[in-house]
């Protein structure tokens, strides 16, 4: 599909988007000073492509972004495959950062994580981006995680793990199949962005299992 995004700069600096894993028009690449000039405050910029990479992308600034994408320029960018042969019942998108907010998925930081919650037996995609700028390997209780995709290629041998590393800029797409129930820990592995002497928090959720009958 043709992607028309026109973007609005209402922010009191200069800027620019960049579609990361996108084949776009290289006027379109979103690098200030290389390949356009940057969006001044008040500002539009019309980007136009056509969406040819499936799977797990994102957006985000490439303009000061140090400081705007730690403080949220950013987002996720999925294309759909014609035809997925990837099935599954739930899909959820989990987005680290850990720049001006803290440690964070999809912008907050625990206790404020939203958890995951699937049924017994249901099937999760979960596509984890990382925003931030230090490596978070994840770690889920309970269950593994197959890996099916990398920066939105599917792998050749889907492979499993209950620990996934992921470094700056990477997309990494997995399956996991709810079969153990109950309320199930779901972090980053480097201890100090995820626990302290207070308790969890930062790059913390959950994966609530329900059986069968409970809302």
């Amino acid at each position: 599909q043709r992607v028309r995004a026109i973007f609005k700069n209402n922010l009191a600096e200069s800027t620019g988007v960049h579609f990361h894993g996108q084949r776009v028009p290289n006027a379109m690449d979103g690098v200030p000073h290389i390949t356009q000039e940057p969006i001044q405050p008040g500002a539009s910029f019309t980007y136009e492509f056509v969406a040819r990479t499936p799977g797990s992308h994102m957006y985000h600034s490439h303009h000061n972004a140090t400081d705007q994408v730690g403080r949220g320029l950013l987002g996720a960018f999925i294309v759909e495959p014609k035809k997925n042969p990837v099935t599954y019942d739930r899909e959820y998108i989990w987005i680290s950062n850990d720049a001006l907010g803290g440690f964070t998925i999809n912008g907050r930081g625990f206790p404020a994580t939203a958890p995951i919650v699937a049924r017994l037996g249901e099937t999760i995609v979960i596509r984890f981006m990382n925003e931030g700028m230090m490596i978070h390997p994840m770690h889920l209780h309970g269950m593994h995680m197959t890996v099916i995709a990398k920066d939105g290629w599917d792998q050749p041998a889907p492979f499993k793990c209950d620990t996934l590393n992921i470094a700056p800029g990477e997309r990494w797409d997995v399956l996991v199949k709810a079969t153990n129930p109950g309320t199930w820990a779901f972090h980053c592995h480097i201890l100090p962005h995820a626990e302290s002497e207070h308790g969890m928090f930062g790059m913390v959720t959950a994966l609530i299992v329900q059986k069968p009958g409970i809302a």
